[in-house]
């Protein structure tokens, strides 16, 4: 038997992975803690020296590649934080949401990309078990359905109930060590091997991204430096109205970065057209112009008709500033690229010069510097950076918070004066233009596509604004439906801007409701926390929230599946006092 007994501890985003790690080893926890990367905690129970990582959630819904490189890194990174090596992982799992394929094959995905060989060496742990009332655990596995059924057997059958509410006498975690101590028994001692290799080659990765980070934040720092001194000599404090438009992809945080800039209650009812808002920071008038948002893995011709011409109408102003709103928890690829190059470019080249990406959710960070993420997602996202001329902002609080408002509004000044001093060199963009050959049959109408996609954006909001009404507390179960879209239409020529190719929609329908569930989960698991806890549902939830979805999309055509959408950005960054954070 091994002399002491090392854990790592993971799973999904709320799955209550830091409450267990406390409560495990009666460590206090700090109300606003955030798992952001690994902790290793240390601790004793029945004599045996228990050392615990703690490791950041995944979003359950959530693909592998639409996860954080900083958040995969912390992932590998677990196990060699224990030497030699971990001899049990626990897979937190809360039980308040229904178990579905995708989120089997989301926690199968992250395992896996640890290791191949964690399955011998895992038990789930159940949480939030008050939400099964009078069921066992057994019970609930039992009747939970084949989709859980396949991840408990992929783990031998290993599962425990673990609810730090309930587990007043101790008996849950005098019943998870025994399991931990059957797990290393039957393991003869054996504990989990990280592929040197690879350590050897992620600690040289990010020691290079943080390298990169730091020359980042150097030459940003020198270049304002430069602009300060040319703004000091040629003007006082500009006191002049300044002009804001913001921009980003559905449920990036853009509306409610708008209410933070201003400091004001603003409406979160679903942008559809161009909402201007006006606000005094600082003695200056400040106006604000929130706009639709576009998808963030479908392309520009699949938006709303209105989305496109309400961007358009947004530059009518002429805007000193736009701030294209990126979310930093979740990855951004070469796709997301494509995708905003495609809805800028009806603004013209020369917008970019007026860019800056504004990121939100910064809290997310943890003590990295934004820098880090910027590096650290790689090429697209240190290309989008670069076309904004270096220029960039993080909101790390979704709160009102004056100190990151004042300088977001110095960058804007400087760009400003940075756009004025510039020269006729226009920034080019490429995109690469990929000639269509398939038959007709492998192309669906743009317009029919836009409809439906629309009408389920609608139907899945009415459905959530009642569910929040009735202030349910039940288990969270999606029900779908499915989308039937016509397939038969004349001609013969594909033109692209009116039909998209299905095989290319699939994955990226896929992927944007999947975006958009991980809103869903969190947004009601924070409301239910708060109907517990008897708080105020006005300092729980606000209208941004309700626009959520229920409605999981069956059937593409007879073989896409898809499931609700949108960016991920949660209620407990209004509120810090959320104990059950991962």
């Amino acid at each position: 038997m091994a002399d002491e007994l090392r854990v790592v501890l993971l799973g999904g985003y709320q799955s209550g992975k830091s409450n267990v790690a406390h409560s495990f080893l009666n460590v206090k926890c700090e109300p606003d803690q955030v798992t952001t990367q690994c902790v290793k905690m240390e601790g004793n129970i029945h004599g045996r020296k228990i050392i615990l990582v703690d490791t950041p959630g995944w979003w359950k819904c959530y693909q592998l590649c639409d996860t954080p490189e900083r958040l995969k890194a912390e992932l590998v990174r677990s196990t060699s934080i224990c030497p030699p090596g971990p001899h049990v992982f626990l897979l937190v799992i809360e039980v308040d949401f229904a178990f579905s394929e995708k989120h089997g094959k989301v926690a199968e995905g992250h395992m896996q990309f640890i290791g191949k060989d964690t399955w011998d060496q895992t038990i789930i742990v159940f949480t939030k078990l008050k939400h099964l009332g009078d069921k066992t655990i057994e019970q609930y596995v039992e009747h939970e359905g084949e989709n859980l059924n396949k991840l408990t057997q992929k783990c031998g059958n290993r599962y425990v109930g673990f609810d730090t509410d309930l587990d007043r006498d101790g008996s849950q975690t005098k019943e998870l060590f025994g399991q931990i101590e059957k797990l290393v028994a039957e393991n003869n001692g054996r504990f989990f091997k990280a592929d040197a290799k690879r350590l050897m080659d992620l600690e040289i990765k990010i020691k290079n991204v943080e390298e990169r980070a730091l020359a980042r934040a150097r030459q940003v720092l020198e270049k304002r430096r430069k602009l300060e001194e040319i703004k000091s000599a040629v003007a006082e404090h500009d006191v002049t109205p300044l002009k804001i438009v913001l921009l980003g992809w559905v449920l990036s945080g853009k509306t409610l970065a708008c209410s933070v800039i201003l400091g004001a209650d603003i409406s979160f009812d679903k942008t559809v057209k161009c909402v201007r808002t006006c606000g005094e920071v600082n003695g200056r008038q400040i106006t604000v112009v929130d706009t639709p948002s576009f998808w963030k893995f479908l392309p520009y011709q699949l938006n709303a008709d209105s989305v496109n011409t309400e961007i358009l109408k947004a530059m009518d102003s002429s805007p000193h500033a736009i701030l294209l709103v990126i979310p930093v928890d979740t990855s951004f690829l070469e796709e997301q690229m494509e995708v905003i190059l495609e809805n800028m470019r009806p603004l013209g080249e020369k917008v970019w010069r007026q860019t800056m990406v504004l990121f939100t959710w910064g809290g997310k960070l943890g003590n990295k510097p934004i820098e880090y993420h910027i590096e650290s997602e790689g090429n697209a996202l240190v290309g989008l950076v670069e076309m904004c001329g270096n220029r960039y902002h993080v909101f790390e609080s979704m709160r009102d918070d004056r100190t990151q408002i004042n300088l977001l509004l110095e960058k804007i000044e400087e760009m400003i004066m940075e756009c004025a001093l510039q020269s006729s060199d226009e920034h080019q963009a490429e995109k690469k233009k990929y000639q269509e050959t398939e038959t007709l049959s492998e192309w669906l109408r743009v317009e029919d596509v836009k409809k439906i996609l629309n009408e389920e954006w609608e139907r899945s909001d009415a459905m959530m604004k009642e569910m929040l009404k009735t202030k349910s507390s039940q288990r969270f179960v999606r029900r779908g439906r499915s989308l039937d879209i016509p397939l038969h239409f004349s001609g013969e020529v594909i033109n692209t801007e009116l039909f998209i190719n299905k095989h290319q929609l699939k994955d990226a329908l896929e992927r944007e409701w999947n975006h958009r569930e991980a809103v869903d989960s969190a947004r009601i698991q924070y409301k239910l926390k708060c109907l517990d806890g008897n708080a105020e549902m006005s300092s729980c939830v606000d209208e941004e929230e309700i626009q959520m979805s229920l409605a999981k999309v069956n059937d593409w055509c007879k073989m896409v599946p898809l499931s609700d959408y949108g960016s991920v950005s949660s209620y407990e960054e209004l509120d810090k006092t959320e104990q059950d954070r991962d």
